[in-house]
């Protein structure tokens, strides 16, 4: 085991990590830095079918922030993207910092940090399995953590869903509407994934029933079609149940 006190350790290289990269590789704080990454690439949820497994994205995902908001300082996006960039354009401004400030070598792609543990006499003790089974432990002095949480779906629990016949499918797992052709879709939910998903399932889908709380109101009324429609009664042989993360922070 090797111990490196003097280091810290990044975990995920995804928007949060790259940055926490930078700012320990500009400012010399005294520690150098690993940084792991389950995936063969930077970017994490912004990464579309990102390898690791665990990105939330779906082929039509944009920011729903502007870029003059979203984007480092340190490193701006480029000029000619739009004030709203798709993840596509988000996933090469993420490359594009790690290249620009050489941080590429410094990340230990598909490497899966398994357990981190504080040690009694200081430190962290961090276990890492790389893609080829091989697991080594390190001690670091620190230990920063940006492995996000939109990896982790939260699947609502209400009465009679073990009784539902057709398919139930959380957000986090889709990509795309095709699949939902001619189909009634019902999504539960009113944060920026089902409202994203509400209207594009809308334009494939057969008619179907958008359901909210009559108390909730839409995050952004730009996610809002003619597509669908708010009821607060039952839909009927509903064949789609979709279950979006409410308020999670991502469109």
């Amino acid at each position: 085991m090797a111990v490196r006190t003097d280091r810290a350790c990044v975990i995920g290289a995804g928007s949060s990590g790259i940055a926490s990269c930078q700012v320990l590789n500009a400012r010399g704080v005294g520690f150098g830095f690993d940084c792991f990454e389950a995936g063969s690439r930077v970017g994490g949820n912004w990464r579309y079918l990102n390898d690791n497994g665990m990105s939330s994205a779906y082929r039509s995902l944009h920011i729903n922030t502007s870029r003059q908001l979203m984007q480092y300082a340190a490193y701006p996006m480029p000029a000619d993207y739009p004030t709203y960039p798709g993840h596509a354009q988000i996933a090469g401004y993420f490359d594009n910092y790690v290249d620009h400030f050489g941080l590429r070598e410094k990340i230990a792609f598909q490497t899966t940090v398994e357990s981190v543990e504080p040690r009694s006499g200081g430190g962290f003790e961090v276990n890492v399995r790389a893609v080829d089974g091989d697991r080594r432990t390190d001690t670091y002095g620190a230990v920063l953590v940006a492995n996000g949480h939109h990896w982790d779906p939260r699947w609502p629990v209400f009465p009679g869903a073990d009784g539902f016949t057709g398919r139930q499918r959380h957000s986090h797992d889709y990509k795309t509407p095709d699949d939902l052709a001619d189909r009634r879709v019902l999504v539960l939910g009113i944060g920026n994934s089902a409202c994203d998903l509400a209207v594009e399932s809308s334009r494939t889908a057969a008619p179907y029933v958008r359901s909210w709380p009559s108390a909730a109101a839409p995050t952004s009324s730009r996610n809002i079609s003619s597509g669908c429609r708010q009821t607060t009664s039952r839909p009927r042989r509903s064949r789609t149940v979709h279950c979006g993360h409410s308020g999670s922070g991502w469109r």
